[in-house]
């Protein structure tokens, strides 16, 4: 069946090979990025947080993703994220348990951007460091209203910088907002898919595999490229001399 592309209708157009294919990270990468990973232990006994949606947890500032103790201190800080101007940041623990690319119409209105890089971590693995000026700031894009309603969007209210989405059981945050040492991002924060790419502005030969909606709910779309993808060795290094 051919593939229609969203694309200059003059670009020449190759049909590659089914995206589902074998997607071998560089040498220097040793661990399998898409493992199966458990919920960790951080030290939260309660319910999740708002796992029905809505806006029925009145307590939601004082629990899961947000400010909550953790008991016997058993959350450890592996990563940091925060806004540009710093007023807000968030602490994580452990590794995500998936990485992906989003091309949904919403987040690309929503960022600005031709897609989403999301990394998933549990809501009990996150955890507001830093509200500065009460800076944080939820927009629910059920509602349209900003207010913490799951789903919602979480973000600073004063450079407006995009931070991560609530969801019922998950945070989605944005690799951008991460502190990583030397500029290095792990393998646990390459994509292992891209979903909604029927509803892509733009192409995306790098070998991952495509859904046409939810990964593993969809139909998994083919490539338009010949080549198959090689996973980068790390996305933001600086090279010798810049920076």
């Amino acid at each position: 069946m051919p593939i229609v592309a969203n694309a200059h209708p003059d670009r020449k157009i190759a049909e590659g090979q089914h995206s589902d294919i074998h997607h071998p990270p560089p040498q220097d990468h040793t661990e399998d990025p898409q493992a199966s990973k458990d919920i960790p232990e951080t030290g939260w006994t309660g319910e999740i947080p708002s796992k029905n949606g809505g806006d029925y947890e009145k307590n939601w500032m004082h629990q899961p993703p947000y400010q909550w103790k953790s008991e016997g201190d058993k959350f450890k800080t592996n990563y940091i994220s925060e806004c540009w101007c710093g007023n807000v940041s968030f602490e994580f623990h452990g590794e995500p348990v998936d990485a992906k690319h989003c091309h949904c119409h919403q987040c690309q209105r929503l960022h600005g951007a031709p897609f989403q890089w999301a990394v998933i971590f549990p809501k009990t693995s996150v955890r507001l460091l830093r509200n500065q000026e009460d800076s944080l700031h939820c927009f629910s894009t059920q509602t349209r209203n900003a207010t913490h309603h799951v789903p919602c969007k979480v973000s600073c209210n004063v450079c407006r910088s995009p931070i991560f989405d609530e969801g019922r059981n998950t945070v989605l945050a944005y690799p951008s907002s991460f502190r990583f040492p030397d500029q290095h991002i792990p393998l646990h924060f390459q994509p292992s898919c891209h979903i909604f790419y029927k509803q892509r502005v733009m192409e995306v030969p790098d070998g991952v595999p495509k859904w046409s909606g939810h990964k593993d709910q969809s139909e998994l779309m083919q490539e338009l490229s010949d080549t198959e993808g090689i996973m980068p060795k790390y996305k933001g290094h600086l090279e010798d001399g810049q920076g």
